[in-house]
């Protein structure tokens, strides 16, 4: 891959500095601009709605792997949104590494290069895919694990992000896509009497 800057995705046109935001659903906590050398991931950050729905990472070799966790979720999700791939300097000094994989930080404002215009996000991904630079885990192809794997986070994001006590278009997308896991998560408030916490030690999820 020729990493000749960082990049970041956005439907926000015509930026010429990016903004440290912070939103509740995202694994790092404080207000930082994502970054990554990994223009294919900078991709799938190009969004349209109040809520994220992260099913992506980029592997060792650097292939974006995408995880569709209901059918036709790539589709649904990206087809028909339009978006900008900013270019930014990639030996900024106050850009640092996460431990998330080719996904970069800065707690400072960073100044923009220049940006590509994407039209069609899902038709991009596409063409990516048959470049061998993305790979679709496409829900019909999910191994019976991988189905059991995506149930259990589900229903620990459910409780995480609190999503059975508020009225939000993401508690009425989980709802409407994952019922099985809905229920599950009502059940499981209910044998423990009252919310469910997780904490993470030892390398994994445990649950309070």
């Amino acid at each position: 891959m020729d990493k000749k800057y960082l990049y970041h995705g956005s439907v926000v046109k015509d930026l010429i500095v990016l903004q440290p935001f912070s939103k509740s659903d995202n694994t790092i906590k404080k207000a930082v601009v994502y970054l990554t050398l990994n223009n294919s991931l900078a991709l799938f950050y190009i969004w349209n709605r109040p809520y994220k729905w992260v099913t992506y990472e980029a592997n060792e070799n650097e292939i974006v792997v995408y995880t569709e966790e209901f059918p036709n979720q790539l589709y649904e999700f990206y087809h028909g949104v339009s978006g900008y791939l900013y270019r930014c300097d990639i030996n900024n000094q106050t850009v640092v590494n996460t431990h998330i994989n080719d996904v970069f930080i800065s707690e400072i404002p960073v100044p923009v290069l220049g940006y590509d215009v994407v039209e069609d996000i899902y038709d991009d991904i596409i063409k990516r895919e048959k470049m061998g630079l993305v790979q679709i885990k496409r829900y019909e192809t999910l191994t019976d694990e991988e189905l059991k794997s995506n149930h259990t986070t589900t229903i620990r994001a459910i409780h995480m992000q609190k999503l059975l006590h508020m009225v939000s278009e993401q508690s009425a997308f989980i709802k409407e896509k994952f019922p099985l896991e809905w229920e599950q998560a009502l059940n499981d408030e209910k044998l423990n009497g009252g919310p469910i916490r997780y904490v993470y030690e030892n390398y994994c999820w445990t649950k309070k």
